[in-house]
C-alpha cells in the first residue's frame, strides 16, 4: 500500500514537471534545484527524483553525474532528428484520423482548433505553443492508432520546449490548421496526410537550416 502511494505521488509530480516544461516555466538548460522543487511541491526528495528519472527516459530532463539535473535542451542535429520521426509517422496519423473521424471526434477536432485559434488572436507565443501541442496530440489520438499515438506522444513536449525561435508565423501556421481540421472534416485522408506532411516540412527544413549552421553537441547544461 505505501509503494502504491509513493508511485501515485511520483506520478503526480512527474506531470507537474512536464506540464511546466510544456508551458516554459521551466527551460531548457535550467538546472532543477531539488530543495526548490521539494519546497514548493510539498514533496520529499524521493519522488522528485522519480520524476527526474521517467522525464530522462522521454527526453525531457537530463541527469548529470555530480552536477544535477537539467531541463533537457537538443541540440539542433537531435532536433533535427526528431523532426525527421515526427515528418515520416505525423501524416500517416493525419490521414487514419481522417478516415476515422466520427461525430464524437469531429466535435473534440473543433474544440482543439478553436483553443488554437483563440491563442493565435490572443497573440501570446507560449499559449500558443502549448495549444498547438494539444492541437496535434488529439489529431494523433483521433487516429486510433495508439501505438503511434504512444511513440509521438513521448517525444512531442521536448519538441514543443525546444521550439523557441523556430515557430512559424502565428496566421501562417493557423491557415495550415485550418485546411488541416477541413480535409479531417471531410474525411479525406489522402489531403489531410499530404497537407500534415507540407506543415511539418517547412518546419523541418528550417531546423536543418540551424544544424547545418551550429554545432551538433548536445548542450543540456548550462
Amino acid at each position: 500500500m505505501r509503494e502504491s502511494r509513493f508511485e501515485d505521488l511520483a506520478e503526480q509530480v512527474y506531470r507537474v514537471l512536464r506540464e511546466m516544461i510544456l508551458s516554459g516555466e521551466l527551460v531548457p538548460g535550467q538546472k532543477l534545484v531539488q530543495e526548490a522543487l521539494s519546497e514548493r511541491l510539498g514533496v520529499s526528495r524521493t519522488p522528485l527524483l522519480a520524476a527526474f528519472s521517467k522525464l530522462e527516459k522521454e527526453l525531457l530532463v537530463e541527469l548529470v553525474p555530480r552536477r544535477g539535473a537539467y531541463v533537457k535542451r537538443l541540440s539542433p542535429l537531435e532536433l533535427l532528428h526528431l523532426y525527421d520521426v515526427r515528418l515520416r509517422l505525423e501524416p500517416l496519423g493525419a490521414a487514419e484520423a481522417a478516415r476515422n473521424l466520427d461525430e464524437a471526434g469531429r466535435a473534440e477536432l473543433e474544440k482543439a482548433f478553436a483553443a488554437y485559434r483563440d491563442c493565435v488572436v490572443s497573440g501570446d507565443a507560449d499559449r500558443v505553443r502549448v495549444a498547438d501541442f494539444e492541437f496535434h496530440g488529439t489529431l494523433m489520438r483521433l487516429s486510433r492508432n495508439t501505438i503511434l499515438d504512444r511513440i509521438l506522444s513521448s517525444f512531442a513536449i521536448v519538441l514543443a520546449s525546444n521550439q523557441r525561435g523556430l515557430m512559424k508565423p502565428m496566421k501562417k501556421s493557423l491557415a495550415e490548421h485550418e485546411a488541416l481540421v477541413d480535409a479531417l472534416i471531410r474525411r479525406d485522408d489522402r489531403k489531410a496526410e499530404s497537407l500534415m506532411y507540407a506543415h511539418l516540412a517547412e518546419a523541418r527544413d528550417a531546423v536543418a537550416a540551424l544544424a547545418r549552421s551550429r554545432p551538433t553537441s548536445s548542450e543540456g547544461r548550462t
